[in-house]
């Protein structure tokens, strides 16, 4: 009797995009277990791991200001500018002019010339004049206008 039933066959469809994907992750599988060393040196990383170390080696102030700098070369927003009050901004401008005026002083006394800005003249009142070019006044309409300056 059971020779003359048939076996049936059974065809499976397996999709070739997703039978490619099958047979590497099997070779990647492979691959790790006879290999068991640890992936290739991070250069990224190991520079990332030597900052970060020399950053704890600071004090408290300097470690602030490093840690938002790596942050910002990372990717984050820079923090915004510090607000002051009005009398502490005015002393801090008060001392800063101070500073600047004894370094001028220390370079004059050196011999160290620096650039002279060119002060803005004041316009004299020729200089607000049109362009003269021989002609008095103007015409219009066949009419020649004059007009007295004051000065």
């Amino acid at each position: 009797m059971s020779d003359k039933k048939k076996t049936v066959e059974v065809v499976v469809f397996e999709n070739p995009q997703k039978r490619k994907k099958k047979i590497a992750s099997e070779q990647e599988k492979s691959d790790n277990k006879s290999t068991s060393q640890p992936p290739g040196f991070n250069q990224k990383q190991a520079k990332y791991d030597i900052r970060k170390l020399g950053i704890y080696g600071m004090d408290k102030k300097n470690k602030d200001k490093a840690m938002v700098d790596l942050l910002v070369e990372l990717g984050a927003k820079p923090p915004k500018n510090r607000c002051y009050h009005i009398t502490e901004y005015q002393k801090m401008m008060k001392v800063k002019k101070q500073e600047e005026e004894a370094m001028a002083e220390l370079e004059r006394k050196a011999g160290i010339k620096k650039k002279q800005v060119k002060a803005n003249r004041k316009r004299n009142k020729d200089d607000l004049l049109p362009h003269l070019d021989g002609q008095a006044g103007f015409y219009k309409d066949g009419v020649q206008f004059v007009k007295k300056l004051k000065r």
